[in-house]
């Protein structure tokens, strides 16, 4: 089946990649095609205004937690039933893992996906010299194929046809069109980037402004034309076989939480999960669930009234307690924490965890890890296993409890390993900051899922 399929990378990052990504996908849907949007790297915000401007789910490509053939599987899988791939790449072209290696970066998903890179250009304040920048990414690597530019922050249509002119004559690249300069198009953000797509009260009107701008000054049927693109079949990656029977897995997915990776769910499903979501900031009771999935999130913007549901609170505790099998990572592991301190503002928590938690003003820890998680968790119930992941979080523990951990985490830099100890256990629940991509080791899915089965049927 053929379709269109392109990356959209940029120079650098806060060049509005999410932005043009979003305005596209928004513009193409108007115009009739379903679209496939992608997000490369480890990014739970961007996704869900992909969702919002195609209504499809998107999907999250990352070459370092993900081997090239399960990211080769993922994409086109996911490209079944569509129209037009997007994948909106992350920080600049090259920018990766380090600063030494493509390892991570979206020229290093485009020369996995061979799929053509239309670079993202601010042409604010630039005439001659956006050639020699468009021409500097061209020949950095042979292996990045460059095909086509597209400017943002353009002021007027004189300047982006002089701009266009310049590229198109020095670069020998096709210039698709602009994105003018318009402070209605502007997204904000906070201490972990965009706001949350839920949180823009406008964000439906402003897609259609965005995508009537499209329209109006990107040439679409010209930039589809040239990245035409053929889904194949391929062979999945090798996953362990699904459970005899489901287990019904409570998601935690409202306002707090709400970091997840869709391919991460659907796997878990592929394995024998059903999916139950539910709220612990809204629900007055426990989900009728065998094992519990927290996801990361906000939960220090939404403390008092996850503080407040102190029904549900204690609930979840006694059913950890009395031993039902659950995952928590970031945000839901701070949640099973004794409290958490938000702005000077103390509020209890769960208290499964004897831990107490608080903002900084500072990441704690940031970019990718790789746990090896030690055996005795409902990751590891017969050995051990490593898995690859990422963190980004700005807050830390605060209190002085002596608790034994059950990751060794290391973290690669150029001349050196860096490795600190993460992750607790107790009774059947496993929580620690790191975030977890199951297709980087799916044999932890399955574990976990069948940590839940025995424990279910040991009740």
């Amino acid at each position: 089946m053929a379709l269109s399929a392109f990356l959209l990378g940029a120079t650098q990052s806060n060049s509005g990649k999410t932005t043009l990504s979003m305005a596209l996908m928004a513009a193409l849907r108007k115009k009739g095609r379903v679209v496939q949007p992608y997000k490369v790297g480890p990014d739970y915000i961007d996704p869900m205004y992909h969702r919002e401007a195609t209504g499809r789910w998107s999907r999250n490509l990352d070459s370092f937690m993900l081997p090239a053939p399960t990211i080769r599987y993922l994409f086109h899988k996911n490209c079944r039933g569509a129209d037009v791939a997007v994948v909106e790449g992350v920080m600049g072209l090259f920018d990766g893992k380090s600063g030494f290696s493509k390892e991570g970066s979206t020229a290093h998903i485009a020369e996995i996906l061979n799929l053509p890179v239309i670079l993202i250009v601010n042409g604010n304040g630039m005439s001659l010299s956006a050639a020699a920048l468009v021409n500097g990414f061209k020949d950095f690597s042979k292996t990045t194929k460059i095909g086509g530019v597209i400017l943002n922050q353009v002021k007027t249509e004189s300047g982006y046809r002089f701009l266009k002119e310049i590229i198109e004559s020095q670069c020998h690249l096709p210039v698709f069109g602009y994105l003018p300069k318009d402070p209605a198009f502007a997204l904000n953000d906070r201490h972990l980037g965009l706001y949350c797509s839920g949180e823009v009260e406008n964000l439906r009107e402003k897609l259609d402004l965005l995508a009537d701008a499209v329209l109006a000054h990107i040439d679409l049927d010209g930039l589809l034309s040239a990245c035409r693109f053929e889904i194949r079949r391929v062979a999945p990656p090798s996953v362990p076989r699904p459970l005899d029977g489901k287990v019904r897995i409570g998601v935690a997915r409202d306002a707090a939480f709400n970091f997840y990776y869709q391919d991460s769910l659907e796997l878990l499903g592929e394995l024998g999960a059903e999916i139950v979501p539910f709220s612990p900031l809204k629900d007055d009771a426990l989900p009728d669930v065998d094992g519990f999935y927290l996801g990361g999130g906000y939960p220090e913007l939404n403390l008092d009234a996850l503080s407040d549901n102190v029904s549900f609170r204690a609930d979840l505790k006694k059913a950890l307690e009395n031993g039902m099998v659950c995952y928590a990572e970031c945000g839901g592991f701070i949640y099973l924490g004794r409290s958490m301190t938000y702005e000077g503002h103390r509020r209890e928590l769960t208290g499964f965890f004897p831990f107490d938690f608080a903002m900084t003003d500072r990441l704690q820890r940031f970019g990718y890890m790789e746990a090896a998680i030690r055996l005795g968790t409902p990751f590891t119930p017969e050995k051990g296993l490593s898995i690859r992941g990422h963190e980004f979080h700005y807050t830390k523990r605060v209190d002085s409890e002596e608790y034994p951990h059950v990751y060794d985490v290391t973290k690669e830099r150029r001349t050196a390993k860096v490795t600190w100890e993460e992750g607790y256990v107790k009774n059947n629940t496993v929580g620690g900051y790191p975030h977890f991509h199951f297709y980087a080791n799916p044999a932890a899915a399955r574990n976990f899922l069948l940590s839940v089965k025995k424990q279910k049927e040991g009740r």
